[in-house]
């Protein structure tokens, strides 16, 4: 290992003073090679290496050098739970949870946004890149991107995007390109296909050995090596349970075990805790686990498997059980896990063993047998630098087909990347190119495939298979075109609306076109009646192309029995498309998303539909990110959907997401943003049934009366701290871009004081904007003479519109119905053609919302929402008239009906 202080002359005293507070004082093989081709110098790389041999420090020193020279930095990650950890871990470094803060930090996920838009370190999903750079966050030129885990390219079902994305990087010109990748037999081919350095090594800094025992004897090889040795077996039988016994009485533990099921890790750690005994760290983490679980069927499990510090970690898990858990781990108190392959997608604990016991899977369609990505992923988890000498990978073969694929997996030899850039719909690759203006006609299709890792690796193998590609672009942008989502005029190809909000959505073109003839066929029942509606969009959700398609991009789980019962569950619904009698699977999986909504319990909807709380989970995340694409659909006029229904499918989308009616939901981003202990959708859901409806509630109540309802005065506690310091939800996200680009404007002080000021001086911070903009007439209208009336009037060309400003200062800092609905009653004596509009700060709760959604005489807005819109004016990419006719628009207004150019992407 080199020393830092001699790897890089670019490593100054600031830099190296920061790696110590990290506890930094070595580097490994790759790192000494990633300083030494100028990674702190702005140099873009490829980094391959095994894993757990240091490559996340490369990326981290390539942050803090960008940072120093006032480069943004987005971290590109496969899985949202690590997108996660790194928000997490990158705020205890640099942002403000750090002594010494050098950045804000952002998230941005398929399913949560934290951070303001203009953080100089962004943590983003692959899939949800794409939608950045449409929104304009992502600016290339000034960038350094970091891709972590570049090796799922060769993914079928991501892969395609994750090129597209890459491709659309490297032809915009990026500042700096760091790309992080496993062992693979081709990194020459990544590096040159986007012209970065390559740096690569073997080394992994804690030696791993990779034993085989079969039988009666143990095949052991150091990873790396061709050659390995053989040796007796140590013990007579190979059942899992003995060799994991044995490998304690070793000194081998933490041991973490893989298995293939989520029932399988269960009835593993079940087996295995038989007859162990109880410690006083495992009473411990029980009561840590006691005080974070909801009660469930694992929970119970979970908590007499920890007695003994032996764990299980699958989906079926909540966050905080999950949170308990792998704290746990992080800190070696539990002795064996038992886990599904999801605690391998990309998170690091320091396990020391790590146990396959089976390499032939059973459940899944293709029968495959545990691959060389895969095992070197899961088995690079074993041994942590700082802890553990070596790392051991222990494979148990059960018979000789297994035994040759094991020796197989054990011997240095890499998978090759491959583009799988045409697995997937083409279609949605061409919308995306055009909606970010890459591509701008026919002719530039093929200049954007030139910088793709199919043109790379296909021109020089197999040169005609370009020419196929060619006709199937012509083909996509003709279906495209004849679907509205493309205008093509004579070769110039631009994107509709309705285009526009597919690329921006993620979903497939095939999705999005069903889904707005969807809302245009109902849209006057949907105003009329939503409600009726709201459980058939689920259905309509899973029956989408995202689900059916024949290269789907997300899978529908296999209920444990079939059931009719689902598809009469659906005839006593209204649904929006044709209901399929004999697809009993998606009307099972359907009715469990429609059941977890309404606040049912896992274990009832488990026994109704034969889905695991673990995959009504998973499924609900998946339904939630389609219905957030119906939403964005819905925003597009040609669907003739009102404002008031784009708000309902919103809020659908969030109690998919949340589990919950619509009541509940501010109550449990409350619990879930502020780590309440054990408060999940099942205490929120007792809470409200109680009385407890709104967050003023549950913060007013005696403690006597939650604590009936949450049995630990710790979650009393925490709940009624949480709710206190509640302040919007992520509502301040654009202050700093608007104030960036007020000043180019000449409006900073208005604007900052907009964002700052409450009550009174709030109104008038609200009216000094108004009044610079110079295009509309205001009125004061409360003049502080006058009672009860509303606060100013804005007129243009014969439309007046009444604004009440609110501030919400007292906690939780919310704005309630009764403010929000106070200008309705304030302006009783104004006619009824000047439009009513309630301008709120920091945020609305849901009841407001949910209640405006069905409003007609009422508008709702927040107010970087209205900053966002008055800089349009000001830009002058929005008109005074189009900013009315905006206002006026019932319901909660939308920055998606908003005409005009984002104001900080200029």
């Amino acid at each position: 290992m080199a020393n830092p202080q001699t790897s890089d002359k670019n490593a100054d005293q600031w830099l190296l003073d920061k790696l110590a507070t990290w506890g930094i004082t070595d580097f490994t093989d790759i790192q000494d090679k990633a300083l030494a081709a100028g990674v702190l110098s702005g140099e873009s790389l490829i980094v391959s290496s095994p894993t757990s041999s240091g490559k996340t420090l490369i990326a981290e020193m390539a942050i803090l050098a960008a940072l120093r020279e006032g480069t943004r930095v987005v971290y590109l990650v496969s899985h949202r739970a690590l997108a996660d950890q790194k928000y997490q871990d990158f705020n205890k470094r640099l942002g403000e949870l750090s002594s010494d803060p050098v950045a804000h930090v952002a998230l941005s996920t398929g399913d949560r946004s934290e951070g303001n838009v203009d953080a100089e370190v962004r943590v983003a999903t692959y899939e949800k890149a794409i939608g950045l750079i449409l929104h304009g966050q992502i600016r290339p030129e000034n960038t350094l991107i970091i891709a972590d885990e570049l090796q799922i390219l060769c993914d079928k079902t991501r892969g395609p995007d994750i090129e597209t994305l890459c491709a659309v990087l490297k032809q915009r010109g990026v500042k700096q390109f760091i790309a992080l990748t496993a062992t693979v037999e081709n990194p020459e081919d990544l590096a040159g296909w986007l012209e970065c350095t390559l740096v690569k090594s073997s080394v992994r800094s804690i030696p791993l050995h990779q034993e085989i025992w079969a039988n009666g004897r143990v095949y052991s090889t150091i990873f790396g090596q061709e050659i390995g040795s053989e040796k007796p077996c140590p013990l007579a039988r190979t059942d899992l349970k003995s060799v994991v016994t044995h490998l304690l009485k070793e000194g081998r533990g933490p041991i973490l075990v893989f298995t293939e099921t989520r029932k399988e890790a269960s009835r593993y750690a079940e087996d295995f805790t038989s007859d162990r005994i109880r410690t006083s760290s495992g009473l411990e983490l029980a009561a840590q686990l006691d005080l974070f679980s909801e009660p469930t069927d694992s929970s119970d499990k979970l908590k007499s498997f920890a007695e003994k510090c032996v764990a299980f970690h699958t989906a079926d898990l909540s966050a905080q059980e999950r949170q308990v858990l792998e704290e746990g781990f992080s800190q070696s108190r539990f002795e064996v896990c038992f886990a599904t392959s999801t605690l391998a997608a990309g998170v690091n604990f320091p396990f020391r063993t790590i146990i396959f016991p089976k390499l032939t899977f059973q459940y899944r369609d293709d029968g495959a047998r545990l691959s060389l990505s895969d095992y070197r992923n899961m088995s690079g988890r074993a041994g942590r630098l700082g802890l553990h000498d070596d790392g051991f990978a222990v494979l148990l073969p059960k018979d000789a087909v297994e035994r040759s694929h094991a020796q197989s997996l054990v011997k240095p030899v890499n998978e090759k990347l491959e583009s799988v850039l045409l697995s997937l719909s083409l279609r949605k690759t061409l919308l995306s190119l055009v909606a970010s203006r890459i591509v701008s006609s026919v002719e530039a299709i093929d200049i954007f495939f030139k910088n793709t890792f199919y043109w790379y690796q296909t021109l020089n193998n197999n040169p005609k298979k370009l020419a196929q590609l060619q006709a199937l672009c012509l083909q996509a942008v003709e279906w495209l075109v004849a679907n509205k989502l493309l205008i093509n005029d004579d070769g110039a190809l631009s994107i509709t609306r309705l285009g526009r909000a597919t690329a921006i959505s993620g979903l497939l073109p095939e999705t999005a076109v069903e889904f707005s003839q969807m809302l245009t066929t109902h849209a006057a029942q949907l105003a009329a009646s939503f409600d009726d509606y709201a459980d058939g969009f689920i259905y309509a959700a899973c029956t989408s192309k995202e689900f059916s398609a024949e290269r789907p991009s997300r899978f529908l789980p296999y209920p444990g029995a079939e059931s009719f019962n689902a598809i009469d569950f659906w005839r006593a619904r209204k649904v929006p498309i044709k209901l399929d009698l004999a697809d009993t699977k998606t009307a099972q999986c359907a009715q469990a998303v429609a059941l977890y909504i309404s606040g049912e319990i896992e274990r009832k909807i488990a026994r109704a539909t034969g889905l695991s709380a673990g995959s009504i989970q998973r499924l609900a995340s998946d339904i939630s990110w389609v219905i957030d694409g119906l939403h964005l659909i819905s925003t597009v006029p040609d669907t003739g959907c009102s404002q008031g229904v784009s708000n309902q499918i919103d809020l659908l989308a969030r109690r998919v997401r949340w589990g919950v009616p619509g009541d509940t939901l501010d109550l449990l981003r409350v619990a879930e943003r502020h780590r309440v202990p054990g408060v999940g959708r099942q205490r929120a859901m007792a809470l409200v049934k109680q009385g407890f409806h709104t967050l003023q509630d549950v913060l007013h109540a005696g403690s006597e009366q939650l604590l009936n309802v949450l049995k630990s005065a710790l979650r009393v506690t925490a709940l009624q701290n949480g709710v206190a310091a509640t302040t919007g939800h992520n509502s301040s996200s654009m202050q700093t871009a608007h104030i960036r680009v007020a000043k180019k404007l000449g409006v900073a002080e208005l604007v900052e004081r907009c964002y700052i000021e409450n009550g009174t001086q709030y109104e008038q911070a609200i009216y000094g904007l108004l009044t610079f903009s110079k295009a509309f007439i205001i009125t004061i209208v409360d003049d502080g003479k006058r009672q009860n009336v509303p606060d100013l009037l804005i007129h243009l060309d014969g439309q007046e519109v009444i604004v009440e400003c609110k501030t919400a200062t007292k906690s939780p800092a919310l704005i309630n119905k009764e403010d929000a609905w106070a200008v309705v009653q304030k302006a009783a004596d104004f006619g009824l053609n000047a439009r009513r509009v309630t301008l709120g700060k920091p945020a609305f709760d849901e009841t407001s919302k949910s209640k405006a959604a069905t409003a007609t005489d009422l508008t709702l807005i927040e107010n970087g929402l209205f900053i966002e819109a008055v800089l349009r004016v000001l830009q002058k990419s929005l008109t005074p008239g189009e900013f009315m006719r905006w206002l006026m628009v019932p319901g909660v207004s939308q920055l998606e009906r908003l005409p005009g150019e984002m104001t900080y992407t200029q």
